[in-house]
């Protein structure tokens, strides 16, 4: 319905709400992106300049920036590249060949001229043909004016400020770039309060100027016609003839035939026109002449032309479908019944484009002198970029001149400007793709990190692949069984969620340590922890690692404090080393899990070891290297459930730390740690076995204790 009410008001008021464009395509942005880019830290600049602006995709070469947005661009850039605005501007400048060589038009400005100083005189009849792909393009002007033999000048007008240097720099890569040239260029004038365009001085070789000629002109002695008046508005129906007083001499048929206003011949030129190009030249005769050679851009403001006649026919289709439908052009409350006719949607389609393109009549062309009765002839022709404008002024085909080839260059611009607009469209469905696909990695990889942290990377693999691997046998491991003394005294007397706080914090720790020492997280079970070295990924060292990992692992503990007493946590840590089979149970939350009688002997000296102390098994000291730094004791032979007695170890630290010995807690058991000394000093197995003997009875009594 909006949309059906924005079109009435064209038909029935004359106006439509029209977007206010900014004044810039991406040529600036691009040139300053190929430039930051040359830096190490390129992209990183690029990401906090993206930050700072606060917008993405700024160096889109066809996207028509509004203003604001440029100079916010240019201010980010200034400020995280701590230079001078100026001097960003112009090495943006230099890079200007890049950008246009990324963008496809580098073979466009080589054809323009074998010079530097032709490519710039022609720079502006360039422009003019980019308007059908930059419809909103206020494009400069560059004028160059030869001083010397080594020497010019270039005069450049724009609506934009604080881009002369990025053209400085453009005009240095182009000599650069297309000719091999390197030319010193100097700002000689700025613009400013007293000065209304810039000026820049170019030195350069005699290569970056046309070679000079004897005689320039061209003969006439061949063209020995003239023609009548007849056939020349037959050539030029479109020409304007002026007079030395800028009084209209002459009109062409077709020019005549559009205006509102009859016998204009002897009017006031600026009655009836307005003379926009060239930028520098002042509506008067000697200006004009001095621009011969240039191209002129004269308008037919609307109120001169008569009106399209096409709007009248929409109106009355527009008022016959209101009048099928009941409604009135002021009642417009109901008015998407309206839509249901297809050719009534078209009509008003048709006219929300007509009122669009319903403007001012453009003539393109050029001046000639006509000397022998002090004319200026104005040669010029419609310019036409979509059928809607041929509408909008009554133009039809076949008033076009067929030498202009006209004709072809409204269908050329038609398919010119669909071409940019579907390339457009299709950058930004390529620039939203690759935004969505950068999403997708960023959340699979997020996946990967979270399945990998659950699983060994290589398990995990084969399962996003769609297969469990089977399980492997791996020869030598060492298990690291643990727990929390007193835990279930801990649990009894908090809350769930303070109990799940505690474990948190201190699993944290131990993931870790684990990460730290290159050990495997096997599970948690409860308050149970379970590492392994050696498994899933195979080492020599595995045996070492662990027991690494179980000293640092005690003394995090002892940083944690009990929620219920706030005395140190203790814990039981047991080692064992042996074969284990793992591999991966299950479909549906599968997990990795170890088997064998390795795995049960690790369990049991955690769950036979004392607190605050490491017991390890012989086979698990046995798989140290000789030159371990562990101070080991025995502690003698201990009933192992389903084993009997077996000999095992207390490992006391490293002893390259300035650590105290990991022994009992003094409050819960005899203090052992003297004896313990001295009998690693003795080694005497009899001696240790009747300690431990003697220990083992009194852990028995104690153990409803810890």
């Amino acid at each position: 319905s909006r949309i059906l009410l924005k079109l009435t008001s064209v038909l029935f008021f004359g106006f439509t709400a029209t977007q206010k464009h900014a004044n810039m395509y991406g040529v600036v942005h691009k040139g300053m992106f190929a430039w930051i880019r040359t830096f190490d830290d390129g992209d990183e600049k690029l990401a906090r300049i993206a930050e700072l602006v606060g917008e993405e995709h700024l160096d889109d070469f066809f996207r028509f920036y509004n203003d604001s947005v440029t100079q916010t661009f240019l201010g980010a850039v200034a400020k995280v590249m701590e230079m001078d605005l100026y001097e960003c501007t112009y090495q943006a400048g230099l890079q200007f060949m890049v950008g246009i060589g990324e963008s496809g038009f580098q073979g466009t400005l080589m054809v323009l001229g074998d010079n530097l100083f032709s490519v710039l005189e022609h720079i502006d009849s360039l422009h003019e043909s980019f308007r059908p792909s930059f419809p909103e393009m206020k494009a400069p002007s560059l004028k160059p004016e030869r001083t010397g033999s080594n020497s010019m000048v270039v005069h450049y007008r724009s609506e934009s400020d604080n881009l002369a240097p990025f053209v400085m720099g453009a005009i240095k890569s182009c000599a650069r770039t297309l000719f091999d040239l390197e030319i010193d260029i100097v700002h000689r004038t700025k613009k400013g309060k007293d000065n209304r365009h810039d000026v820049f001085t170019i030195f350069a070789d005699e290569r970056a100027f046309p070679p000079e000629h004897a005689d320039r002109s061209v003969s006439t002695k061949e063209g020995t016609i003239s023609f009548p008046a007849t056939i020349s508005d037959s050539l030029l129906p479109f020409h304007i003839c002026i007079d030395k007083d800028m009084n209209i001499q002459s009109v062409g048929s077709s020019l005549a035939t559009h205006l509102i206003e009859k016998d204009i011949v002897g009017a006031p030129f600026q009655s009836f026109f307005k003379l926009t190009r060239p930028l520098a030249c002042q509506l008067n005769f000697d200006e004009m002449l001095e621009h011969i050679g240039d191209i002129f851009l004269v308008i037919v403001p609307k109120k001169k032309l008569k009106r399209a006649k096409l709007s009248t026919v929409l109106s009355s289709n527009l008022d016959t479908a209101l009048e099928s439908t009941g409604l009135s052009s002021r009642d417009m409350s109901r008015t998407n019944s309206v839509l249901s006719s297809g050719s009534m949607t078209d009509d008003m389609g048709r006219a929300a484009n007509l009122n669009k393109a319903q403007g001012n009549l453009k003539l393109h062309g050029e001046v000639v002198h006509y000397k022998e009765k002090n004319l200026i002839l104005f040669a010029g022709c419609p310019i036409l970029r979509s059928v809607e404008e041929m509408d909008a002024t009554s133009l039809h085909l076949n008033e076009m001149p067929i030498h202009s080839h006209g004709k072809d260059i409204l269908f050329s611009s038609m398919l010119q400007a669909a071409s940019a607009q579907n390339t457009n469209k299709i950058d930004a469905k390529l620039a939203e793709l690759d935004k969505s696909m950068e999403e997708v990695n960023t959340k699979s990889q997020q996946v990967d990190n979270l399945l990998h942290s659950i699983l060994p990377p290589r398990v995990a693999k084969s399962l996003s692949e769609g297969f469990i691997p089977a399980a492997e046998e791996y020869e030598e491991v060492s298990l690291l069984y643990s727990d929390i003394a007193g835990f279930t005294n801990i649990s009894s007397n908090l809350p769930p969620s303070e109990v799940v706080d505690m474990l948190h914090t201190l699993f944290i720790k131990f993931d870790e340590l684990a990460e730290r020492h290159g050990c495997y997280k096997v599970e948690t079970i409860g308050d149970a922890y379970v590492v392994s070295s050696g498994c899933p990924e195979e080492c020599d060292d595995h045996a070492l690692r662990l027991a690494n990992f179980a000293i640092d692992m005690l003394h995090t503990v002892s940083t944690v404090k009990s929620p219920v007493d706030g005395e140190p946590l203790r814990m039981r840590v047991g080692l064992h080393s042996g074969p284990v089979m793992a591999g991966v149970v299950g479909r549906v939350r599968p997990r990795y899990c170890l088997f064998g009688d390795t795995v049960n002997f690790a369990a049991s000296m955690e769950s036979s070891g004392i607190p605050c102390c490491i017991q390890a098994s012989y086979r698990f000291v046995e798989c140290l290297p000789p030159n371990h730094p562990f101070q080991v004791v025995p502690r003698g032979h201990i009933k192992i459930k389903n084993k009997g007695y077996m000999k095992t170890f207390l490992i006391l630290g490293d002893e390259e730390l300035d650590f105290p010995p990991l022994l009992p807690a003094p409050s819960k058991i005899d203090d052992i740690g003297p004896l313990l000394l001295q009998m690693a000093r003795t080694r005497a197995d009899t001696s240790a076995d009747r300690i431990a003997t003697i220990q083992t009875s009194r852990t028995r009594r104690n153990r409803h204790l810890v």
